[in-house]
């Protein structure tokens, strides 16, 4: 999906129409990067949606609220605070980026400005104050994030930075002429007008510079009159949005203007590009969610069938050495029979098979370093390895076979179900059947934590645990992000990491598997890890106290019950 400056000024100039002057009344956030402020406006309530989603950052009006969070994070508790009952005094695209300016006045707090900054993994939604200070944002930065420009209440806003482009409804044919003439001597090819166009424009991403180019041939003249006319629309407001289909007829994606890139009988024509990305992002984030959690399920499910293969090798391989078993112990009895052939520190030896019906002398390798006797007992040894692993590897080939054929089953139904509960039921099954192993996410969250080391883990049906790795981080976690109806837990009387299990409104408490998961996660992470048996603790956040003057990390707790945990031992 394309979001490019051109878009973004598309939407600005329909919510100039239907919010400025509105009254904002309700604030709600459905989800950790989306944020709905709903907008009394000309006889009218209208639902403002703004998300700062690292892969679908956005703006435009929606027609469902969406089901709030249970409770509502800190900045959607600051944006309350300060933006509630405000009235829309101007919204404003800061040339043709992808950055925008609701401006904001409260009766109680002045001017406000809420800027959203469409920038990837580094969109942001940031409020400030009529002095130019941050009061909050949806993504705190620091400086272990940006030396040069952090975004933290009570820092003076700084815009990302960026080249100086010209904005394209500005722009006039004699200075498109001298842009020209300054940048190509000859008639440049295509890539090299493409990133041109990308450079020197605002508001001009990959998508419109290939439009340009398809529709221009890549001429000089025709490029200068279709960018003056796009300049035309956006300065003008007169856009003509399409909402375009691939060819099986699920949106891709919609855009200000019909696009040469793709067939007419794939574009459709709406009168509001809002309406258009409203209807589109329902089902594009359904389809990315879906795509998402396929790709990861049927990953697992490949790199354990590949595992299990791996396996099926190693076990025909100790099955073929069991075949030579009863031959080491012949070598063995023939070394014990020819004692007086066998020179010390030889490499080997020259001497009769006695299971031979010939008596056929045979070449026996030796060790130099070991007596004769030694030397028998070595490939008696071989002998008692090879017989007993052949026991084991027959006993488990025909578990490892019952495996890869549930894992194949397993994997016909993750690449055929489109649902993405079932998907999440498939994978927290394989998981729990242990045909798959639980993996840790070690992403680091310095946004969200200030740069204390504390870690994510997303168990079965998505219960979310968080588990710190420091003693610093400890804290952290414990006094500052857990809630007091998280479950806590700590390897009992071990050096080790806090574990929360994050309850998140939840009622009825955290299953058995998913406590079960937690304490594997605190098991793993204490000086204990190795030891085969580990008692972790667990209570809620609430039952758990720290001294006063206390080392970091250290706390006490009450009412807490033990799960017995071997780290050992796979999920």
């Amino acid at each position: 999906m394309t979001y490019d400056g051109f878009l973004l000024s598309a939407i600005i100039a329909e919510l100039k129409n239907t919010l400025v002057r509105g009254r904002v009344q309700k604030i709600r956030q459905p989800g950790e990067t989306d944020v709905v402020f709903e907008v009394r406006a000309i006889g009218q309530t209208y639902l403002l949606f703004i998300s700062v989603d690292a892969r679908f950052s956005r703006i435009y009006l929606t027609s469902s609220q969406g089901k709030a969070l249970r409770e509502p994070p800190n900045f959607c508790m600051l944006l309350r605070k300060y933006v509630s009952g405000a009235f829309v005094t101007n919204i404003e695209q800061v040339g043709m980026d992808r950055i925008a300016h609701i401006g904001l006045e409260s009766t109680e707090h002045g001017k406000l400005t809420l800027i959203l900054e469409i920038m990837g993994k580094h969109s942001n939604l940031i409020l400030v104050n009529c002095e130019g200070k941050i009061l909050g944002a949806a993504k705190h930065v620091g400086s272990s994030i940006s030396r040069y420009r952090q975004v933290l209440p009570g820092r003076e806003y700084i815009p990302p930075p960026g080249d100086v482009k010209i904005d394209i409804r500005r722009i006039d044919a004699r200075t498109f002429d001298g842009l020209w003439r300054q940048s190509f001597q000859d008639q440049p090819d295509a890539p090299a007008i493409r990133q041109w166009l990308m450079d020197k424009f605002s508001g001009v991403g990959p998508f419109l510079a290939d439009e340009l180019i398809a529709r221009s041939g890549g001429f000089p003249e025709q490029v200068k009159d279709e960018i003056l006319q796009l300049g035309n629309m956006a300065l003008g407001g007169k856009y003509e949005p399409v909402f375009i289909t691939d060819a099986h007829g699920a949106g891709v994606m919609v855009y200000p203007t019909p696009s040469v890139q793709y067939p007419t009988d794939q574009q459709h024509p709406r009168d509001s590009v809002n309406e258009a990305l409203d209807t589109l992002f329902r089902t594009l984030i359904s389809r990315s969610f879906l795509d998402e959690e396929r790709t990861q399920t049927v990953t697992a499910i490949r790199r354990a069938m590949a595992s299990r293969r791996q396996t099926l090798k190693s076990i025909n391989r100790t099955l073929q050495e069991s075949q030579k078993a009863e031959r080491y112990k012949q070598i063995g009895e023939i070394i014990l029979g020819n004692l007086h052939l066998v020179q010390k520190g030889s490499k080997s030896v020259l001497a009769p098979d006695f299971f031979d019906p010939d008596m056929t002398e045979i070449r026996i390798e030796l060790d130099e370093k070991l007596e004769p006797q030694a030397n028998a007992e070595r490939y008696f040894k071989r002998y008692r390895k090879a017989r007993d692993a052949a026991s084991t590897a027959e006993s488990r080939l025909g578990l490892i076979d019952s495996e890869l054929s549930r894992l194949q089953s397993a994997l016909d139904d993750a690449e055929s179900t489109n649902k993405v509960d079932a998907l999440r039921g498939l994978r927290a099954n394989l998981i729990s059947s242990g045909l798959l192993r639980q993996t840790i996410s070690h992403e680091k969250q310095e946004s969200e934590f200030e740069g204390h080391h504390i870690r994510r883990f997303t168990a079965i049906d998505g219960w979310e645990i968080l588990y710190g790795e420091s003693s610093t981080a400890n804290d952290y976690l414990t006094q500052r992000v857990a809630k007091p109806n998280d479950v806590w837990l700590h390897a009992r009387q071990i050096t080790g990491s806090h574990v929360i299990v994050r309850m998140a409104g939840k009622r009825g408490g955290a299953p058995r598997p998913v406590l079960a998961q937690a304490a594997k996660i605190a098991a793993m992470n204490c000086d204990a890890k190795h030891s085969s048996l580990v008692p972790v603790d667990y209570t809620l956040r609430k039952y758990v106290h720290k001294p006063r003057g206390s080392a970091p990390g250290f706390v006490i707790y009450r009412n807490e019950k033990t799960i017995d945990v071997n780290p050992k031992e796979q999920a």
